[in-house]
């Protein structure tokens, strides 16, 4: 898995693929004792079947300390990385996979519906969990591991 660091290369992989490969874009995101640190990951699902790529990128930032700014920075985040690939997407299938639960137990949920209008506003289809594999499930092991 190579890490995002030039997202020529990323957009270039992805120009290489079938017209069936789907992307999707997501950001997780932990606390520590002094700082926040993000991780946002490019998906690619090569043929929407036969395995994926990922790209992704280790942020550190001064600790947040509100739960729905921090769910809104990563929103923003997998967003401005979205757009800044979107280019190369094309019309294949083309997913930003938010770390939030629509669920009302869950206190992710008190920020769904602005999340979801921000994704949206941009042109782009957000995917909330539990089907949000690129921010709940591939950002999420990489952020265990960076940390």
């Amino acid at each position: 898995m190579p890490p995002l660091g030039d997202l020529e290369e990323v957009r270039s992989f992805i120009r290489g693929t079938s017209k069936d490969t789907a992307i999707y874009v997501g950001c997780d995101s932990k606390q520590t004792q002094d700082s926040t640190v993000f991780v946002s990951v490019v998906v690619v699902h090569i043929d929407s079947c036969k395995g994926a790529k990922i790209f992704w990128r280790v942020e550190e930032t001064k600790k947040i300390l509100s739960l729905r700014q921090r769910l809104m920075e990563e929103v923003s985040r997998a967003v401005l990385l979205a757009l800044e690939i979107a280019d190369a997407v094309e019309d294949r299938p083309f997913e930003v996979h938010l770390d939030i639960s629509p669920l009302p137990e869950h206190k992710s949920s008190v920020i769904v519906k602005e999340a979801v209008g921000y994704v949206m506003a941009q042109g782009l289809k957000p995917i909330l969990k539990p089907d949000s594999i690129a921010s709940s499930s591939v950002a999420d092991f990489l952020l265990e591991e960076a940390l």
